[in-house]
């Protein structure tokens, strides 16, 4: 069969493995894909074809009878357009949450309105379909947007998001963190990337902050460069 694509809401990363790991932009959901998951996907992004991806898994694993790669490249193929990562000429609704690593929120120095609206916009948006929200968040980056914040700012919005969320009774991780710091900007009229990533060993998945090509992290957070990889950015 061919004819297969991968939408542009898909973004993957390799890992040190050989494995894929897959952002869906539409549903906010990751997924992980093994050495052998990643060269099927990969093939059929590049050709859309079931019998070419197939034929490249025979060709890196002889020893198996082609009949077991095709059963296994269909029910891979199934589960791939289940979950939206693979598109058919009718393609299912799709839905979900998004989900990332938890952050402990930390007392920080300063708030203010600003602060607080952008904390109340960004539960807000976190409720939408994840496609939905980074859609959004695009908008109002370019209407908004006149320039690029400089590091100390983005680290001072980060920190009052922070304090912010103190008062919440909700959970707070660091999607939500990161999307108060971004609107704290565009409030402001300030860019800020907001950027999601993965790390190995094991696979956890983060969401956080960028300004001028750089990273602006809390002293509690990992370092972005050496731990994370970057997948997809608003």
């Amino acid at each position: 069969m061919t004819g297969f694509t991968v939408p542009g809401s898909v973004h993957t990363g390799h890992d040190r493995a050989g494995g894929l790991v897959v952002l869906n932009r539409e549903t906010g959901r990751w997924h992980l894909l093994n050495s052998s998951g990643a060269v099927l996907f990969e093939e059929l992004r590049r050709t859309g074809d079931v019998a070419a991806a197939v034929r490249e898994l025979a060709r890196r694993h002889p020893a198996v009878a082609v009949e077991r790669l095709t059963a296994d490249a269909d029910a891979l193929i199934d589960a791939l357009v289940r979950r939206g990562l693979l598109d058919l000429p009718v393609v299912q609704p799709r839905g979900g949450a998004g989900v990332l690593m938890a952050v402990a929120p930390r007392q920080a120095p300063r708030t203010g309105a600003i602060t607080r609206i952008a904390f109340a916009c960004a539960l807000v948006l976190l409720r939408l379909p994840f496609r939905t929200c980074t859609a959004a968040v695009a908008r109002i980056k370019r209407r908004a947007v006149l320039g690029d914040a400089s590091p100390a700012e983005v680290a001072e919005w980060l920190a009052a998001a922070r304090h912010v969320s103190r008062w919440y009774p909700g959970r707070v991780a660091c999607l939500e963190l990161s999307l108060t710091a971004v609107l704290a900007g565009a409030l402001r009229r300030k860019r800020v990337l907001w950027c999601f990533g993965f790390r190995e060993d094991p696979h956890t998945f983060h969401a956080w902050v960028e300004t001028g090509g750089q990273p602006v992290l809390d002293v509690d957070d990992d370092p972005i460069a050496s731990t994370y990889r970057r997948v997809f950015a608003v």
